[in-house]
């Protein structure tokens, strides 16, 4: 491996070092500060060292053997694999506290280390690196094998086979291999017996006189048992019959190679045994200690047999169970299962010995135990194969009490199917138990049923005595609901005061007399309102879940058709669902035209065109209006009476006042051409608690100027809730933007309201308008509410502007704007701004 480092001696050297143990960080800080131009970084885990490594420019690595999150061989391993950020050849250092000098030497030729230094010769690390980091490049060295042998198809064989392995010298004769030997003193030899001028018998006997501990290798096609029996008694290491194969020789150079290091190592092993006899107290000790640590563990450590019979405990365990350890060991784990998890313990065991057969690492398990009181207690197991003997089947376990975590888990569970305020299901469970049950009867022909439940005038308990109470009638009613359904039975909330009953395995005529009792429990159910008693109604709707669709969705729309079908008709009834019902077919194309919105503002087919408006005493365009369009898939455009009448029985306009609100202000943002909008807001909009929040969000998403912006809403819709018209109309004024009321005059009693209204503009009743020029009443009355709506500061809109004749006869009037197909058709944003374009070019 080569180091290209191109650090002068005097120039800065940046030295990282990684050490965990304060004491030797500061010895071998101090150490390598003693060289005048190093520059030292500090730190005590490997994490930080990868963050130092890609983050800044080093020129050497100290770092110990032994690091918390990953050891001193893993990090050299991780530098010189390339996948940092920094040099691959970057001069690593290895420091340890203990450590076997030739399995640490191999370890590192092996790892691409550059220097290992025990703390004990800490002395030397000064020159260490001065050496490493001035030398324009350091190898670190195959290998060296002398290969004796006159075939060159062998040694040619040999070299394509351990060239990547070794360095490799080549000798074709006797004496050329010894003196070649006797030069470079290889770490292996590969020798040929039968060699012109000098034998391979005599070449081994004079290596082994010189010395007796280099490793060779013998090789040869002639020579008989006895023979090489006689040449390993002579101290050849191996024998190596021709011809042979790649991998054979691979592996006997391999093993020979590494045989001094066996030994070697073994020799140091020994030299230590005197040592750690003369220790053996101190390990005592620090068996103690660590035992000691095992006690103060919060954890539970735990040994189990091939028979999960208990072998070791640590105090944890007498902590968390309140068994006493010593009456524990040598009793099965099995005793401390809680009785309803048993079915988990085999599973678990099961999984275990499979595990260890397949010599796979184990996975985590919990397991719900059983205390001292009875009581329950999960626990989380990370098992391993104990390494304490060898081939022990013995388990070794890390138990963590987790029980409060399975609380909160067990608790998000129950939240998530269940309805917050009554305790009762929720729409989601619903949903997925009336899927359940539909494909049940299509699969196995059994039927169930759905009862759909709807408080009569809920509402006006919410409206008179506020929402707490409403919650209160909620859960009582919720209470009395849950004592009448079987077992079997699943009661839900669907939302606001809306219940649903799935009815499992049960006749058509069962259903109809669990509804009536469902009735006569909600019409007995009374309860205190300030000074009066209170009792509801209930409208029901049924439908039986029978096979004849597999469609769960179906099944939902057809009890909501029923529960329909019954508040029609007087309300406290119960119907069952009959497509031969006549308003089935309007609540259906209801239900089906919200879905069709819904899919056109996913797929943004919900266009809007505008109309001109405009200012008759300016004698120009003062402004458009948004009128929303629906795009078919075909390309046809339907106009707003296709789908609003539909979406507003279903009570669905909000999410079309939502979406026409996003585009409206979208398209000012794009076109600053449009210097002026009004937007159509639905009845049901100022009921909408998101609306004000929901035009802020677009403002400011846009940038646009809310002073662009006036919103339109129809005098009835305004005068139905006048309080609350004048809130919203108050908050949008907040914002910015100016507020139009729309079809003014169509109820006459409304000019009594007229002053309360803070309204900007007020738009005429078309039908005054489209007959102006033929009708003299109408001519008086618009008259007069122009004059109305001026005197009191407000301006007045004229719409269904069909003719000169009509504009004429407003102008005489001193209307203040105009708008109908005279002064200009509705047109997308496009084509009107080309229009503009063509007019004034």
């Amino acid at each position: 491996m080569l180091i290209d480092n191109t650090n002068q001696p005097d120039s800065p050297i940046n030295i990282l070092i990684v050490n965990n143990d304060p004491d030797a960080l500061a010895m071998i800080n101090a150490s390598v500060q003693t060289l005048a131009h190093a520059n030292t970084s500090c730190v005590d885990s490997a994490q930080k060292a990868l963050r130092v490594l890609r983050q800044q420019t080093i020129d050497l690595l100290i770092v110990d053997v032994n690091i918390p999150d990953m050891d001193g061989w893993r990090l050299s391993r991780l530098v010189r694999s390339g996948i940092l950020l920094c040099r691959v050849d970057l001069p690593i250092v290895i420091t340890a506290q203990t450590w076997c000098e030739r399995i640490a030497e191999v370890t590192a030729r092996e790892y691409g280390i550059n220097q290992l230094l025990p703390l004990e010769h800490l002395q030397q690390l000064p020159a260490v690196v001065k050496n490493l980091t001035r030398q324009k490049e350091t190898i670190t060295p195959k290998p060296r094998l002398l290969v004796v042998e006159d075939e060159p198809d062998t040694a040619d064989l040999i070299r394509r086979i351990l060239s990547g392995a070794f360095d490799i010298e080549f000798a074709n004769e006797g004496d050329a291999g010894l003196r070649a030997w006797v030069q470079g003193r290889q770490d292996l030899v590969l020798l040929d017996v039968m060699l012109p001028k000098l034998s391979g018998r005599d070449i081994l006997m004079e290596i082994h006189s010189i010395d007796a501990n280099q490793p060779v290798v013998i090789m040869t096609a002639h020579t008989t048992i006895d023979q090489a029996e006689e040449l390993m008694l002579m101290g050849a290491v191996d024998f190596l019959p021709k011809p042979f194969r790649a991998e054979q020789l691979r592996k006997v150079c391999d093993i020979a190679i590494h045989r001094d290091d066996y030994l070697v190592s073994n020799a140091q092993f020994a030299a230590r045994v005197n040592d750690v006899q003369e220790r053996e107290r101190e390990y005592r000790a620090l068996y103690e200690s660590h035992h000691q640590l095992l006690n103060d563990l919060q954890s539970v450590v735990m040994e189990l047999d091939a028979d999960f019979k208990i072998q070791y405990l640590n105090h944890a365990w007498e902590t968390m169970m309140g068994f006493p350890v010593s009456e524990c060991i040598g009793q099965s784990l099995e005793a401390f299962i809680a009785i309803d998890d048993f079915n988990q313990y085999s599973l678990f065991k099961n999984k275990i010995r499979k595990t260890l057969q397949s010599n796979k690492p184990c996975p985590e398990f919990e397991l719900c135990l059983s205390n001292y009181r009875g009581q329950k207690l999960w626990a989380q197991l990370k098992v391993s194969r104990s390494t304490r003997l060898q081939d022990s089947e013995n388990l070794t376990i890390c138990l963590d009490n987790i029980t409060e975590r399975r609380e909160s888990q067990e608790q998000l569970k129950y939240l998530a199917m269940h309805d917050s305020l009554t305790g009762l299901y929720n729409r989601h469970f619903f949903e997925s138990t009336l899927a359940q049950l539909t494909a049940d009867s299509v699969r196995n022909n059994r039927q169930h049923a759905l009862v759909y439940l709807d408080l009569d005038h809920f509402k006006v308990i919410n409206d008179t005595f506020g929402h707490q109470k409403g919650d209160e009638v909620l859960r009582e009613m919720s209470h009395l609901l849950s004592k009448r359904i079987r077992g079997t039975d699943i009661l839900c909330r669907l939302g606001g005061d809306e219940f649903a009953i799935l009815l499992r395995d049960i006749k058509a005529h069962e259903v109809y007399e669990f509804a009536r009792n469902i009735q006569q429990i909600v019409a007995e159910f009374t309860f205190q309102l300030q000074e009066q008693r209170i009792s509801l109604g209930s409208s029901i709707g049924l439908t039986l879940i029978d096979g004849s669709t597999n469609n769960a969705e179906e099944h939902l729309m057809r009890a909501d058709i029923a529960l329909y079908v019954a508040k029609g008709r007087g309300r406290n009834l119960i119907h069952q669902y009959d497509p031969l019902d006549s308003e089935s077919d309007e609540l259906r194309h209801s239900i089906n035209t919200s879905q069709k919105i819904r899919k056109a503002i996913m797929e943004d087919r919900m266009v809007l065109y505008f109309q001109p408006i405009f200012d008759i005493k300016n004698n120009r365009v003062s402004y458009y209006e948004a009128l929303v369009r629906l795009r078919e898939p075909d390309g046809r455009i339907l106009g707003p009476d296709t789908f609003i009448p539909a979406l507003e029985s279903a009570g669905e306009m909000h999410l079309l006042d939502r979406w026409i609100i996003k585009l409206a202000i979208h398209t000012l943002h794009n076109h600053p051409e449009l210097n002026h909008i009004a937007i159509n807001l639905s009845a049901q909009a100022f009921k909408d608690e998101n609306l004000v929040p929901t035009i802020l969000e677009n403002l400011t998403a846009t940038g646009v100027n809310p002073k662009r912006i006036t919103f339109e809403l129809t005098e009835s819709a305004s005068l139905f809730n006048l309080h609350i018209t004048q809130k919203v109309i108050a908050d949008l004024h907040k914002l910015g933007c100016s507020f139009s009321v729309d079809d003014f005059g169509s109820g006459f009693s409304s000019f009594a309201y007229l002053k309360d209204l803070p309204a900007d503009y007020i738009k005429l009743d078309g039908s005054f308008i489209q007959n102006l020029h033929r009708d003299q009443v109408d001519q008086t009355l618009v008259k007069s509410m122009i004059q109305v709506i001026q005197a009191l500061g407000k301006k007045a809109v004229a719409e269904y502007v069909e003719n000169e004749a009509i504009l004429e006869i407003l102008k005489s009037m001193n209307v203040d704007f105009v708008q109908g197909y005279h002064i200009g058709h509705p047109l997308p944003v496009e084509r009107l701004l080309l229009k503009q374009e063509i007019a004034s070019s």
